[in-house]
Order: structure tokens, then sequence, then C-alpha cells
């Protein structure tokens, strides 16, 4: 294993909806930063256990909107001893960009990456491995879900509100990279997705009973077969789709507005399908971060 590279030995991850009941006057929830603090707290257990020299952690999203997110910073460090760096959406794209090329070894002269997050997502327009534009768009599975999709089931309505608002932003971030340069007629016609909703709409495809990276890594999903999942996944009510082989726990109510956005993605971009990859963000700071050491 050389310098700027790794392997992983132990992996951990929790869903704790940071984001959730995000308040109007652009608070974090109390609610929502005590259960993000609970698993912080595992996580520094774990830290501790392994006896881990080094830590890279960083704050996305919904902390650069939140009026005390910096507090929730300075509260985590006082209480678990971890260090988060508040990061910039174009930071987060690039350190993305970074885990995906990780995993993806083949390059295109241009296509879109995209990583849906709970509070915004990150949209890439990449040139071979460089990014050429990048976009941070307030598309989050988790906010998205909370403003729109009040039935359970979603109701039609619900859902043709949230695919017409959905569709009206991307169209402007077309919009923005076209008027960049992008050359849409020389577009790969596969949409690179990392982050929750990609991997796990790609473990529902599967029917993975565990998930599995490696058949996640690369998998490959047309749009009439994500079309098919998202049709299942709304009509079902939130303690069915929990029997949905391959659905992640806790990303039950999540994943329907999650998969919206993938498939306006498509439909905007005028892509044929998705490729999923296992990697990113959280690879993308991890070779950052390891890059940087003497």
């Amino acid at each position: 294993m050389g310098k700027g590279n790794f392997r992983p030995l132990r992996v951990e991850r929790r869903i704790t909806r940071l984001g959730g009941n995000f308040s109007a006057e652009n608070m974090l929830d109390e609610k929502a930063m005590l259960q993000t603090l609970a698993t912080l707290q595992v996580f520094a257990d774990i830290l501790r256990e392994e006896r881990v020299e080094a830590v890279f952690a960083v704050a996305t999203g919904v902390v650069r909107e939140a009026k005390n997110g910096i507090e929730f910073i300075e509260k985590v460090w006082k209480e678990t001893g971890i260090s988060l760096r508040l990061i910039s959406g174009e930071e987060e794209a690039r350190l993305m960009l970074r885990g995906v090329l990780w995993s993806l070894r083949d390059q295109t002269p241009s296509r879109i990456v995209a990583d849906i997050g709970g509070w915004s997502t990150e949209i890439l327009w990449v040139q071979g491995n460089k990014p050429e534009k990048t976009r941070s768009i307030g598309l989050g599975a988790l906010i998205l879900c909370e403003k729109f999709l009040k039935s359970d089931p979603p109701e039609l309505q619900e859902l043709e509100s949230l695919e017409k608002y959905t569709q009206g932003i991307l169209k402007e971030t077309r919009e923005g990279l076209a008027s960049g340069g992008l050359e849409f007629s020389g577009l790969d016609p596969y949409l690179v997705g990392t982050a929750g909703t990609m991997t796990t709409l790609a473990a529902i495809d599967l029917k993975l009973p565990a998930y599995d990276p490696q058949k996640i890594n690369g998998c490959q999903i047309s749009r009439p077969a994500l079309e098919k999942i998202y049709l299942q996944l709304r009509s079902l009510p939130i303690r069915d789709r929990r029997m949905v082989p391959g659905l992640e726990t806790g990303r039950e109510d999540l994943i329907v507005a999650g998969a919206v956005v993938v498939l306006s993605i498509l439909k905007v971009f005028h892509l044929e399908a998705l490729l999923v990859i296992d990697s990113g963000l959280l690879e993308g700071v991890l070779l950052d971060g390891i890059s940087g050491l003497s």
C-alpha cells in the first residue's frame, strides 16, 4: 500500500438525519443533534479501541447552512474528541469525485457525476478525471421527503409536485452548465452515481440480502429498470417498504425522494442509465487526508 492509498479494515455506517426538522430559522434540530452526537460517540469509542492515530472528519451540507453549525462542531469536539472540518460545496464535490475515481478506472471525454445527500445534491461535469464545473443544489433526499411527501404511501399529487420541483431545479442547473460550455451531445450516456441513494437503488436492483460493496461497485441500472423500482417503492407504505430486499434500514422513507432525484437527472440531462460506484465522499476525504501525511 503506497502513499495516498488505503485498504479498508473495518467499515461502520449510521444514518443520523442531522438535517431532520431543520427549522425555518436555519437551526439544526436539537433531537437531530443529540442523535448525531450519540453516533459520533460510538465512533469515537471504536477509534480508541482500534488505536487510530489519525482521524479525518468533515461536516457538509446542512451544517454549512445552519446558524448553529459552528456551535454543533464545537460540541462534537468537546463531547467526542472528533474534530470536524467544515468544507464548502465545491470542496465536497472535489473530494467526492476523488473517491469515485478511486474505483472508476475508465475515463470518458465528458460525463455527469452525482452524489445525493440528505440536504443537497452535488452535480459534477467531469472531463476525463477533472471536474470542469460543479454545482451544489438543494435537492437532498431528506429535505425533499420532509417538504413534499406527507402521506404514507405518498399521494400522486405529492409525487407530481416533487417531480416538477426537482426537474425545475435541475433544468436551471443544466442551463448553467451549458452556458459554461458543456456539450451535451458528447456526454457519456451513463450517470455516475455515488452515496446512499444510488447504492441502495443498486442493492434493490440486485435484490441483495446483505450489502456487498463488490457487487454494488460498477452496477449498471437502465432507466426503465429504475422507473420500475421507483413505481414499486412509491406504491408501498413504509412498513412494507422495509421488506424490500436491498433497502437499507433507516432509508425506507427517504428512498422515494432520492429515486425522484436520480430519475430527474437522467431525464433532464438525457442520460440512459445509472452506473453506481460504491466509493465517494468518505473515500475522497480519507485519500485527501492520508496523502497529506508526512
